[in-house]
């Protein structure tokens, strides 16, 4: 009899608008089994995407240095598998072959750039394992968000939206903050939602922006994963954070506790699209969950 080790490790990366991420775990029977290595760096690919519909140079360049770094990881570590996925400012740009181009061939990554139900799909299948119950999952992203309602056993409703906190911030934050206008923009691009408010389900979110409200809350010097995950958010606390952001400058925002410095400058459009979400689906708390669409990849086959 052959004995085939089926415990594999795996590297996924995720190339967002504002951040780009590298998960390395063992994977066994399409579930993670060790959790070796979780990266993150805020790279702004997408910065000035929506104005002008291509990826910046120094944008890419910066990107592109972050996933040096990642591949010398993935080969420290043996990774035998990896899977790279690209998502909103990407598939936005007309140039994303150049950058998918220079990628290739400067750190022998491929890239593939998911549309945005994929890209919900990933993210919900890694966060649902954690719940029995009805879950709506939104990922808020710098260029996108999307929506994914179901359980463990069925998906009953996906969507993306081009509506995120870098292109929030870059279209009524940039000089001014434009609140009311924002508010319009938003409620109008996502009034599909409208339908499930007041419905019961759980409202579970992933990504930077919810996380990064835990870790403020909690003043955390060092990150810690396990004191995020499953946090029970509420809009209350949300607001109270949301009072500390605009009672300061850019730079002292850099500065408070939780809160990466990096972040201060999408924080504030990304609370309040992360409220009028809330707002239009009827919830008054969510919870936040760490397992997004790198887990999701990690899992998937």
């Amino acid at each position: 009899m052959i004995n085939i080790d089926i415990k594999k490790t795996k590297a996924v990366i995720d190339i967002g608008t504002n951040s780009c991420r590298l998960f390395i775990a063992s994977v066994e029977d399409g579930k993670i089994t060790n959790k070796i290595l979780k990266l993150m760096e805020i790279t702004r690919l997408g910065q000035d995407v929506d104005k002008t519909k291509n990826l910046r140079q120094d944008a890419m360049d910066r990107t592109i240095e972050t996933l040096k770094t990642y591949r010398k990881k993935i080969d420290k570590y043996g990774a035998e598998k990896v899977k790279v996925t690209a998502t909103s400012a990407t598939r936005d740009a007309e140039n994303r072959d150049e950058f998918i181009s220079r990628v290739k061939k400067e750190t022998d990554l491929d890239i593939h750039c998911i549309t945005g139900e994929e890209e919900g799909r990933l993210s919900f299948s890694g966060a649902v394992s954690e719940f029995h119950e009805r879950i709506m999952v939104f990922d808020i992203g710098g260029g996108s968000t999307e929506f994914i309602l179901g359980d463990k056993n069925n998906i009953e409703y996906i969507e993306s939206f081009n509506v995120g906190a870098v292109r929030l911030g870059e279209k009524f934050f940039k000089d001014k903050d434009n609140i009311l206008d924002g508010e319009v923009w938003v409620k109008q691009n996502l009034k599909k939602l409208s339908k499930y408010k007041d419905q019961s389900f759980t409202l579970v979110g992933v990504a930077g922006t919810v996380t990064t409200h835990v870790s403020v809350l909690l003043e955390m010097e060092e990150y810690d994963t396990d004191r995020v995950h499953m946090y029970r958010l509420t809009k209350k606390e949300i607001l109270k954070n949301l009072d500390k952001f605009l009672s300061r400058s850019l730079e002292e925002r850099k500065k408070i506790a939780g809160l990466h410095p990096k972040r201060a400058e999408v924080i504030i459009p990304g609370t309040y699209l992360l409220l009028w979400i809330m707002e239009i689906l009827g919830k008054d708390e969510i919870i936040v969950s760490e397992s997004d669409i790198l887990e999701g990849m990690m899992m998937d086959d």
